[in-house]
């Protein structure tokens, strides 16, 4: 028996060479999980001269064809000893019916290919995979088309950094540890942790002092994260506390360190968070490597299952 059980795929189309069913199929190699696929269906408006809408039976052909081909690509990548079951649905809202479908369903993770989203188009509209870290309660994995079947290093991101909340920022902090653990135990990968503190520049008459109330600042917020990483078992060499904006820090370390996933936490965007987009959200529209985004829910509901 491995960490997971059953791990839900999500795809919106057809792709042989999608890095979500690679994932999920490696991942269900090493574990004995189940894995079952979800084709979301979406009709295609066909261009015309009189840019006519589709009409029913239109609609009817393509998803046909939709499920025809998703079922002919799984039979040829269906392993002989993995339990792989798919899907479709015709999806009228694809974001309300994907969360929907995963609620039901209640899978130890989702894992979907990520879409590059442009920070503008985030503007105006809500991408799918925004939608699915807001609204599925759980673990969402999203990846590059380029992400292997394995990850070998795995960057877990918390924040130490001063809230109203502390205890409960702490208390999530843990589980996303444990959610990391959890993924680097089941691939026998390397775990880092990461924590990215960003300090406003201070206007003070004396820099000595400016220097030391910085230095002062920055040991406040150091000393939760190495308590933390004690708590937990990190290796020295493992945690990482360096300045900078989160998600450049972020995406430099996935380079230094040869990072395959990122683990992080989902945040509620709230007044301008909603305009400029969490770090989250930041990172998942323009993926430097996989991400393993965790709702705050998994807090009160969500716990591993023991290695035999």
């Amino acid at each position: 028996m491995g960490q997971y059980r059953q791990l839900l795929v999500l795809l919106t189309e057809v792709d042989k060479h999608s890095a979500a069913l690679r994932r999920a199929l490696a991942l269900a190699q090493v574990s004995g999980a189940a894995v079952h696929v979800l084709g979301l269906f979406e009709p295609v408006e066909e261009h015309t001269l009189q840019e006519e809408r589709l009409n029913e039976a239109q609609i009817e052909r393509q998803y046909a064809q939709f499920r025809e081909q998703l079922a002919q690509m799984l039979e040829r990548q269906r392993p002989g000893a993995i339990r792989l079951t798919y899907e479709t649905v015709k999806a009228d809202d694809i974001r309300s019916q994907a969360i929907d479908y995963i609620a039901e369903f209640a899978p130890d993770m989702v894992i979907k290919d990520g879409e590059a989203v442009p920070a503008l188009a985030r503007l105006f509209s809500t991408p799918l995979d925004c939608a699915l870290m807001r609204g599925v309660r759980g673990l969402t994995h999203f990846l590059p088309r380029s992400a292997a079947g394995l990850p070998k290093n795995v960057l877990v991101a918390v924040d130490t950094s001063l809230h109203d909340s502390e205890a409960l920022q702490e208390v999530f902090n843990k589980e996303l540890i444990r959610v990391a653990q959890t993924l680097a135990l089941q691939c026998n990968a390397q775990l880092h942790l990461l924590s990215a503190y960003d300090l406003a520049r201070v206007f003070v008459a004396d820099i000595n002092v400016a220097e030391a109330w910085v230095q002062e600042l920055r040991d406040t917020l150091q000393q939760p994260f190495e308590t933390l990483a004690d708590t937990l078992g990190v290796p020295l060499d493992c945690r990482h506390f360096i300045e900078g904006s989160p998600v450049q820090i972020i995406r430099e370390q996935v380079i230094a360190l040869e990072i395959d996933v990122v683990v992080m936490g989902v945040v509620q965007p709230k007044g301008l968070d909603k305009l400029l987009g969490d770090t989250t959200e930041r990172i998942v529209s323009k993926l430097p490597c996989s991400v393993l985004a965790v709702h705050p829910c998994l807090i009160q509901t969500w716990e591993p299952t023991p290695c035999n």
